[in-house]
């Protein structure tokens, strides 16, 4: 009998987004919206406070960005305090934290010096210690938690020159003439800790008897041809240790490959949520810990800068926008309480759906921050922190951030591609091979009992949140059965981002009402204006992204793109043909 655990899809559709994407807004699993217990919460809080005056004493991030580089010395001290350890059980010599207490702490950090806060994040989401937990008991995950203990610092390698997450990897492992081990031989591009990691999980295709799969293989940096081609230089993120790599008959013994009965390690039930969480601390915490500041400077603007002799807070577009963008860190917040608060390895699976959906919610979110920010604080903002520094201004980095947050949307994965991925793995898991819900869409839902702790805005914005959960169920299902081959529906990629992003918003929309709710059960109504701000802008979204995937007809965009992209018509674009007729 199989004991192989079930995919992370099948689990999650138990879960508040599964069920939203079957057309049920199941109000009852988050209207008492998780708190943090407090005895986590003061370990949490103790950790952050402590990182804090560390970080405080020994870290320049304005030097970190001028020169490029994390000082080794200001690593090996991280090291030295166990932030390299921070959700490594105690056993090991680790912190012990909960994933959503090693969030906060990395969200703490990246507040201070993002760089600094990625090496944590890339460590603690996809390195040796997160896949522990996939490793089956024996001599692979007695290796790797000895490794863990010895305070290694660690990353995933998976991209290629080819690109990433592709079906074939192109670095290769083949057995060794004795049989001991994997050699492995090709080239990794964009790996984080890539520079500075002691220990690498690695991605190649195993060919072994006649047969190939897409293994993972835990790989000491210190091995005889394994190299740094060089470090990647990059718009934003300056200091992080991302790398380029090759792998020249570097031998792995053979007891360091994650043994696997899929052919790719993304079907891998174990490993697929945890690349979801890596997303979480990597991307998610960045983007609040930004988002924050830039909140944090918008105030601080708006108290020593004034306009028509009236200060800058007493214009109405002026509110409008700090309030926005005080209304999506709420949101964002949100969101990240949901998927991580309670979350144990063992139910990871169940937040599957909603930390895949946190990466683009949250990565996107951040961009309307950083960009209004930057309308707001207008040529201040514009200038870099140095010359602001130089003429004594406060050195706000704004262009600093905005470089920084650009990274979000492409690191783990390119935004659109990821709404796709998402909605193939997801929403549309639940309607292929058949909906088994189907008969439960064919009457309207019913309205939720009224929620008293509420406004009446924001009672209407739940219920119409409920409306269109319903809409995009009836839109999946009918787009399901228009194309029984689920193959030409995933071909119909502007179709799924569209479904994917309609998703992203109701999921938001849902929990951030839900916290509101919740903290104001709790005596604590300041977040229901909040969420009423939040569901306005995100109901304009909604609309739009309904009236495109609505349209009965579109542009001849292939056309466009085979006839004027290629070949010599490209150069009617780019030359001054156009001016001169």
């Amino acid at each position: 009998m199989s004991h192989e655990p079930l995919h992370p899809a099948t689990r999650s559709r138990e879960g508040f987004l599964g069920q939203l994407f079957a057309g049920k807004l199941r109000w009852d699993l988050v209207r008492a919206f998780p708190e943090q217990d407090a005895e986590e919460r003061r370990q949490g809080d103790a950790v952050i406070a402590e990182v804090e005056q560390f970080l405080q004493a020994h870290v320049d991030p304005d030097e970190v960005e001028r020169t490029g580089r994390i000082p080794p010395e200001l690593r090996e001290a991280l090291r030295s305090r166990g932030y390299y350890k921070l959700q490594v059980e105690r056993a090991l010599g680790g912190r012990g934290l909960s994933m959503l207490n090693t969030f906060r702490v990395i969200e703490a950090v990246m507040s201070v010096c993002l760089p600094v806060g990625y090496t944590l994040a890339i460590h603690s989401g996809l390195g040796a210690g997160a896949i522990i937990e996939a490793v089956q008991d024996g001599p692979l995950k007695d290796y790797v938690r000895g490794r863990v203990a010895d305070g290694v610092i660690s990353g995933w390698a998976d991209t290629e020159p080819i690109g990433a997450s592709v079906p074939r990897a192109s670095t290769t492992a083949v057995p060794s003439e004795d049989g001991t081990a994997y050699v492995l031989n090709g080239e990794k591009v964009f790996i984080g800790n890539g520079s500075i990691a002691d220990l690498l999980n690695v991605t190649a295709t195993l060919q072994e008897d006649g047969r190939e799969q897409i293994s993972l293989f835990v790989v000491e940096t210190s091995s005889p041809g394994f190299h740094v081609r060089a470090e990647h230089g990059l718009m934003g993120l300056r200091g992080l240790p991302i790398a380029s790599l090759s792998f020249d008959n570097v031998r792995v013994p053979k007891e360091r490959m994650l043994a696997m009965s899929q052919e790719h390690w993304r079907n891998t039930p174990l490993l697929e949520p945890l690349s979801a969480l890596g997303r979480m601390y990597i991307i998610v915490a960045a983007s609040l810990a930004l988002s924050k500041k830039c909140l944090q400077w918008s105030r601080e603007f708006l108290h020593r800068r004034l306009a028509q002799g009236r200060r800058l807070g007493d214009f109405d577009e002026i509110q409008r926008q700090v309030s926005a963008t005080a209304a999506e860190v709420f949101a964002m917040e949100s969101v990240a309480r949901w998927s991580l608060t309670g979350v144990t390895a063992d139910t990871l699976p169940l937040r599957w759906f909603e930390q895949v959906a946190a990466k683009n919610i949250a990565s996107l979110t951040c961009a309307r921050i950083a960009d209004r920010t930057m309308s707001l604080l207008a040529a201040e903002g514009y200038e870099t922190s140095e010359s602001k520094a130089a003429r004594g201004a406060t050195p706000v980095p704004l262009e600093r951030t905005l470089r920084d947050a650009r990274a979000f949307r492409v690191a783990g994965g390119v935004d659109f591609l990821v709404d796709h991925k998402a909605a193939r793995e997801g929403l549309f898991s639940l309607y292929y091979p058949t909906a088994a819900h189907a008969a439960e869409l064919e009457s309207p839902p019913a309205p939720l009992p009224v929620q008293e702790h509420l406004s009446p805005r924001n009672r209407e914005h739940l219920q119409h949140t409920a409306r269109e959960v319903h809409r995009l169920a009836k839109r999946s299902l009918d787009l399901s059965r228009r194309s029984p081959d689920a193959g030409a529906l995933h071909a119909r990629q502007r179709t799924l981002i569209l479904m994917n992003q309609l998703c992203n918003e109701l999921f938001t929309m849902s929990v951030t009402l839900a916290h509101a709710s919740a903290l104001a059960s709790r005596g604590q109504p300041q977040a229901d204006a909040l969420a009423d701000i939040y569901c306005t802008a995100a109901r304009y979204r909604l609309e739009d992204l309904w009236r495109q995937a609505d349209a009965d007809a579109e542009p001849d965009f292939a056309g466009v793109s085979e006839r004027w992209l290629t070949g010599d018509t490209l150069d009617f674009l780019l030359s001054d043909v156009l001016i001169r007729k």
